[in-house]
């Protein structure tokens, strides 16, 4: 076989070098990637392109000796094309042999690049001489740039990301380059004034400022990655993941680096160990020896340090160390020191737009989540109290930076103290100590890390609280809700107050937020411990203290609103609850219905129902509940709505039982309104007005218009505050009437509209609800005008627009809820009796519960007067609206007459009282 060497190049046959090539992958692989690298850079280092590859030529004829290297036999046509092998490295050529190896975009450059083959195994041995001929031929490349391209090259590098942990690592891999420097660290100067650290935390700390370690490199080889990396052009491959540790806070002053901080001078020294200012701690825990030190600080343009850089350890290049056979006996220089102090103001630059970016960042995320929270405050209808905390953990998690985060939750029920601020007692007995919350949330950093399909709509189920006396959050927990202040611990273990808290939970920081509600009381506990490793500060700072404050103020009114919203829907629930079991209990039983279903049901006529003159008193309980019916048949309701006879019997049954037993407003009054309201509509000839719905709407409107009344008024409910006053502002005892109806008709045994289509349903509670408020006499006094006014225009017997027949439905439910004026003598002073009685009883309850003298309706020391007001109320009330409906309607006169005829009645009486004695009993 011919060698490679002998070969001129007008005779190398490209198919023994495609050949070749495939027998030697390592050295294609090299090439390739060589190839790559040079012409990505030749934008920036396009005077000094060639020295690179030049070199890369160098060490791979090194690797592959010439010698080595044999071709095969020719497998393509003796008539190819022959070329050069300098012509693949041409960038203009178009390497036809290379065609199997398929293109692909790089994901950084999105530039085509050749794939990578399958190639073998590179023994080890190999492998790590070809990473230190990277090293080396980088290191070379870098030193023969100009000052103005190595500034150039690391400030681009430099300003590729605005995040202060990279930027900080960025920084120190291009220290170590600049410099020849093994190992770097840089610290950031933090006052710790801005937290709430103790007086012995505080103890040596110049002016509260401590040095605190972004990245702090002890490893070895540290530099040989990003030396690598630099090399391919992809310094932002693997610059964040590293691990550094735990953090370092050097106080302000002390050490070399806290010299540094504290003096705003450099520090080059060549010999470590003999510098009194140094602490062997670290090389002493990792076993790396610290020869050479050089400590520069980095000023702001207030010319305040802000950070202080140290480069470790002085290295040469490849010769040299073959010279001297010992990297420790290199020293940082002069020049280098002149180099990094021009560098530094890039680098003061660089941590300054970082912190910058940082904080607009937290700002915007704080303002995101807090508009968040807002928005779950008035959105109560779609939140839960566990939707509201799993948002709460999520974003303090994020918000804080934090490892894990609990959310406690007080039971703000088991304390009488509501107006102390505290819940939870100093010294709970072991018996009721879980009895003070409610329930507890839990959520981690590194749970939300493993689950891929993590979102912020995750839903964390609450836990019951099971502490005992010795749990170690109780500490806490006993401090936060008694001081109701944010609670800031950076160094738990040395906390005698919290220590054993910080063993049992491995707990190095905490920052503990009161949750209060608008009492100022602590409803809840935000605790959150431990930062995470990838943050800058390993505690809880100022800033996170700001953002605490503002985001437990929204949590407060978000936990209060929810977990009203909950009781809202609790109450409701227990209501609905209540209605059912109601429903049941308040239905007549099934023998009345059979009963009642078997009895006789006399004609109307036979009652002498079409009379304005009727007298309920004529009949007996049976006797009226057969009268209803009857009323139903006669207007042929039961047959046009489709109404089971079963059914509307035991809804009068029902609806009587739901009447009380006091004096006026009793089942009775309601039978008496229907059958007004019966005789108006048949004898008054109404039907002509109203249609079958609407009649079926009134007649039910009335019969229960005044269920469950309580013998007393609505300005006696609003006076002593009643549970029905709170409930309804206006028409309290109407709008009660109306829903003991709806409570009635809501079971089906007792629901005679079941058969009613939608629509027909929807109308008739809309009707009989506006029929049972129009009998609040507060809402006459408003339509009675406007019925006056129709009554005397031309058109007053004509009701065809809804407005006119809603006004004639009002003033007819008042004059049947009235009609007790309009009766004969003997039953309406009857009725009148039952009436005073019951306002007294009500005048004797406000004289009792007020200590004053009530109206002169209801004083009973007044009753002799009852005559006078009596006239007074029908003159004023009753005269004119029977008056106006006479007019409408001259077929309802009698009503007028009858109304007129009982003032006489009373004026006689008062006549006889004013010539009898007043002790004389009236027959």
């Amino acid at each position: 076989m011919d060698r490679i060497d002998d070969m001129d190049s007008q005779s190398l046959d490209p198919s023994k070098v495609s050949t070749w090539l495939d027998n030697n992958p390592d050295f294609l692989h090299d090439y390739l990637k060589k190839l790559q690298i040079q012409r990505r850079r030749t934008s920036l280092l396009s005077d000094k392109s060639g020295l690179l590859l030049a070199n890369f030529n160098t060490t791979c004829h090194k690797k592959y000796s010439t010698q080595d290297i044999n071709f095969p036999e020719p497998l393509s046509s003796p008539n190819s094309n022959s070329s050069k092998l300098a012509k693949y490295s041409s960038p203009n050529s178009n390497p036809s042999s290379l065609k199997s190896l398929p293109l692909f975009l790089n994901s950084t450059s999105l530039n085509p690049s050749f794939s990578e083959p399958n190639l073998p195994p590179i023994n080890q041995s190999d492998q790590l001489e070809h990473e230190n001929i990277k090293k080396q031929v980088s290191r070379d490349k870098f030193r023969q740039l100009s000052l103005y391209e190595k500034m150039y090259t690391l400030v681009k590098c430099l300003y590729q990301s605005l995040d202060l942990k990279t930027t900080c690592k960025k920084i120190l891999n291009t220290v170590s380059l600049l410099l020849d420097a093994d190992r770097c660290s840089l610290f950031l100067v933090v006052d710790e004034n801005e937290s709430e650290t103790s007086e012995e935390e505080m103890n040596g700390i110049a002016n509260g400022k401590v040095l605190v370690s972004v990245v702090f490199d002890a490893k070895s080889h540290s530099l040989n990655k990003f030396v690598k990396n630099y090399a391919f052009d992809s310094m932002d491959d693997g610059c964040g993941d590293d691990d550094d540790g735990e953090q370092i806070k050097i106080p302000y002053g002390k050490g070399i680096v806290g010299y540094v901080a504290s003096t705003g001078e450099s520090v080059n020294i060549p010999d470590a160990y003999n510098d009194p200012r140094f602490n062997a701690t670290i090389d002493q825990k990792t076993g790396y020896k610290t020869k050479s030190i050089l400590c520069l600080p980095i000023l702001n343009e207030n010319g305040q340090c802000i950070a202080v850089a140290e480069a470790i350890n002085k290295i040469g290049d490849e010769s040299e160390l073959e010279e001297n056979n010992n990297s420790e006996e290199f020293s940082f220089t002069k020049e280098d020191e002149e180099i990094f102090a021009k560098f530094m103001p890039f680098i003061s630059i660089a941590i300054r737009n970082s912190n910058l970016y940082s904080q607009s960042q937290k700002e915007a995320q704080t303002n995101k989540v807090l508009l968040e929270l807002a928005t779950i405050v008035f959105d109560e209808s779609a939140s839960t109290v566990d939707h509201l905390v799993s948002r709460i953990l999520f974003n303090s998690i994020f918000l804080l930076e934090c490892e894990n985060c609990q959310v406690i939750l007080f039971n703000t029920n088991v304390s009488g103290k509501s107006n102390t601020g505290v819940v939870f007692p100093r010294r709970p007995s072991f018996q009721d100590i879980n009895k003070y919350f409610d329930r507890v949330y839990e959520l981690n950093y590194n749970d939300l890390k493993i689950d891929k399909n993590f979102s912020r709509e995750i839903l964390v189920k609450s836990k019951v609280p099971n502490f005992t006396i010795d749990s170690p959050e109780l500490s806490i927990i006993n401090t936060v809700s008694h001081s109701g202040e944010i609670l800031n611990v950076q160094n738990a273990k040395d906390d005698i107050r919290f220590s054993h808290f910080a063993e049992m939970t491995n707990t190095q920081s905490f920052l503990c937020i009161p949750v209060t509600n608008c009492s100022d009381q602590v409803v809840a506990l935000i605790l959150a411990c431990n930062k995470i490793k990838n943050s800058t500060l390993n505690y809880f700072s100022k800033s996170d203290i700001n953002v605490a404050e503002a985001f437990a103020l929204f949590c407060g009114i978000g936990i209060q609103n929810i977990m009203m919203y909950e009781k809202v829907v609790r109450a409701m629930n227990m209501q609905q609850v209540a209605l059912d079991v109601l429903s049941y209990h308040v239905s007549s039983n099934q023998d009345e219905v059979d009963r009642l279903t078997k009895e006789e049901i006399p004609e109307a006529h036979e009652l002498g129902l079409y009379s304005f003159f009727f007298d309920e008193n004529t009949l007996d309980d049976i006797g009226t509940l057969k009268a209803c019916i009857s009323m139903f048949g006669e207007l042929e309701l039961v047959e046009k709505f489709n109404i089971p006879y079963d059914v509307l019997c035991r809804f009068f049954l029902t609806v009587k039982k739901n009447y009380r037993p006091v004096a006026y407003h009793n089942w009775r009054h309601g039978f008496n309104v229907m059958s007004a309201m019966f005789t108006i509509i048949t004898t008054g000839q109404f039907k002509n007005v109203f249609n079958d719905l609407e009649i079926l709407s009134l007649l039910i409107a009335c019969i229960c218009h005044d269920l469950d009344h309580r013998g007393t008024t609505n300005n006696f409910q609003i006076k002593i505050q009643s549970p029905l006053a709170k409930l309804y502002t206006t028409s309290t005892m109407e709008h009660h009437h109306f829903n003991q109806c709806i409570v009635i008709l809501h079971n089906n045994v007792n629901n005679i509209l079941t058969n009613l289509t939608s629509v027909q349903h929807s109308t008739a509670i809309d009707l009989i609800e506006k029929a049972i408020l129009a009998t609040d006499l507060a809402l006459h006094f408003k339509h009675i005008d406007k019925f006056i006014e129709k009554s005397q225009s031309p058109t007053k017997a004509v009701f065809d627009t809804t407005s006119d027949k809603e006004l004639l439905l009002n003033i007819l439910m008042t004059a049947c809820d009235l009609s007790g004026g309009a009766k004969p003598w003997q039953c309406h002073y009857r009725l009148s009796q039952l009436v005073s009685s019951e306002f007294f009883s009500e005048g004797d309850l406000e004289k009792e519960k007020f200590k004053q003298e009530p109206i002169d309706s209801m004083n009973r020391s007044k009753s002799d007067k009852l005559p006078q007001m009596q006239i007074q109320f029908l003159q004023s009330v009753c005269v004119p609206m029977y008056h106006s409906l006479s007019l409408c309607n001259p077929l309802l006169m009698p009503m007028l007459d009858g109304c007129n005829s009982n003032i006489e009645q009373w004026q006689k009486l008062i006549q006889t009282q004013n010539d009898n004695k007043p002790n004389n009993e009236i027959n």
